[in-house]
């Protein structure tokens, strides 16, 4: 009766997706941890993403970045070049004070983020931010937000290690695809002709008539993929327990879809991203 007992417990704590330890479910510690993000005035972060084909790492598709969130409501991004001098921390605090100091970049990719209304938005004008798009979209604050927004499954990874629990959260297959559907439509209509691109106008009908219809067609093309694609969204997020912040996200965004000869294709968006310095 006693092994009974303890193995229905042990299946109950399994499938409402508590912790052995303190009984808590992962859901509110979740919830706890994202509270207490919010709370705070200003956190530095360091991250990479990568895109994958079939399972192998697209060439040159790496991108390491960095970025602080300041006064609660402002955050700047910007692309690292790892070279091993000083750490991580040292490397990404020199070169966000340069950035601060010159306002430019190089070919270093630098954008910066205010929240307002609910919604991150450019500080300045998207045209004069190269790379601002791709570096938005990588913006930590918006990607745990979207934990607390999306409809989801969480759940707790076994083996954290002291101090520390590992969350497991995997978007429904809805949330998933209108995720990604909404951060391409925003990608799409930011190369739109003539919503960034000052010279536009001043283009010949004809080659003005050439760039709308070939955006048209991409978009369309774009849409028509969207349609077929199965998406799985998964995060990872580790968490202080003593302190109730998150310590690190990862997430893997995986898209299937019909390829050539009947055969499905298969493409996966990997980032990971350490938090520091919280005030």
């Amino acid at each position: 009766m006693k092994m009974i007992k303890t193995a229905l417990l042990t299946a109950i704590l399994l499938l409402s997706g508590c912790s052995l330890g303190d009984g808590r479910p992962a859901a509110e510690d979740l919830d706890l941890a994202l509270a207490g993000m919010d709370g705070r005035d200003a956190v530095s972060f360091e991250g990479s993403a990568a895109l994958l084909v079939a399972g192998k790492p697209v060439e040159e598709s790496a991108l390491y970045y960095g970025g602080k969130l300041q006064d609660h409501n402002r955050v700047s991004l910007y692309s690292l070049l790892p070279d091993g001098k000083g750490g991580p921390e040292a490397a990404a605090g020199q070169r966000l004070q340069q950035l601060e100091q010159s306002g430019t970049a190089g070919s270093t990719y630098y954008t910066s983020l205010v929240k307002k209304d609910g919604e991150w938005k450019p500080h300045q004008p998207a045209a004069l931010q190269e790379g601002a798009g791709t570096l938005a979209a990588l913006n930590p604050l918006r990607q745990l937000e979207e934990l607390q927004e999306k409809d989801k499954e969480v759940t707790e990874e076994a083996g954290s290690a002291g101090g520390s629990r590992v969350l497991r959260v995997r978007l429904s297959s809805a949330a998933a695809k209108q995720q990604l559907v909404q951060q391409l439509e925003q990608e799409m209509q930011a190369v739109r002709p003539g919503t960034s691109d000052a010279g536009y106008a001043a283009q010949p009908a004809e080659v003005r008539s050439a760039m709308n219809n070939l955006w048209l067609r991409k978009s369309g093309e774009l849409k028509q993929k969207l349609d077929k694609a199965e998406v799985t969204s998964v995060y990872f997020l580790k968490v202080d327990t003593r302190r109730n912040l998150p310590k690190r996200l990862t997430w893997t965004r995986t898209v299937r879809y019909p390829g050539a000869s009947g055969t499905s294709a298969e493409e996966a968006f990997v980032t990971k991203v350490d938090f520091y310095g919280y005030q």
